[in-house]
């Protein structure tokens, strides 16, 4: 699961505390990431602070087979990187933000299993939008050949190293957005390949 709410403050985070608190219900009771979605966007839907809204992308992941579906409420979207460090799947939104409609669907999209050596990127837009000193953006360009220049790393240095790349494009700016990285990777041990 990656998230992101809307604005600053205090209404915000207690949309994100409420948010956590009926996703954790949810994962107890139902396995199909798409109705979790959509339940989640109706349990918030009445309560959400006027103009503010929650991105979410909810993924089941099968270690085993490495199988991943998804269901994405207008979150940033994900990225499977080939071991080659071409992008080989984007993985779009599957439906607008919660609480902003309380009668939407969002669709679970399966995705086809990940290959030994593939990466699964996520993140939220802190990343991509992050300033530098001249007010230019990172960009998902820039994310992407960090990640490619450390793809043979294991998944927290290659995190690590993309903060590290974005702390210093930054400079000095205060950055006002949370950012935030989940790096996948399905590896090749002696056994079946799994998720690392």
């Amino acid at each position: 699961v990656i998230g992101d709410v809307s604005g600053h403050g205090f209404g915000p985070a207690l949309l994100m505390a409420e948010l956590r608190a009926y996703l954790r219900a949810l994962l107890l009771t139902r396995a199909d990431v798409g109705e979790i979605v959509g339940l989640l966007n109706r349990a918030l839907a009445d309560d959400a602070p006027e103009g503010h809204f929650a991105t979410l992308f909810l993924a089941r992941l099968d270690p085993t087979s490495r199988s991943l579906v998804y269901a994405s409420a207008g979150h940033w979207p994900g990225y499977i990187l080939s071991p080659s460090g071409e992008v080989k799947s984007i993985l779009p939104s599957t439906g607008m933000p919660l609480a902003v409609l309380p009668d939407r669907d969002f669709p679970a999209v399966t995705v086809p299993p990940l290959e030994p050596g593939e990466l699964l990127l996520l993140l939220t837009d802190g990343i991509v939008e992050a300033h530098g000193p001249n007010n230019k953006l990172f960009g998902m360009d820039r994310v992407l050949d960090v990640v490619r220049a450390h793809q043979g790393r294991t998944a927290r240095t290659i995190v690590d190293t993309l903060y590290g790349a974005v702390r210093a494009f930054c400079g000095a700016q205060i950055q006002l957005d949370d950012m935030t990285v989940i790096v996948i990777k399905a590896v090749a041990p002696a056994g079946p390949a799994t998720l690392a």
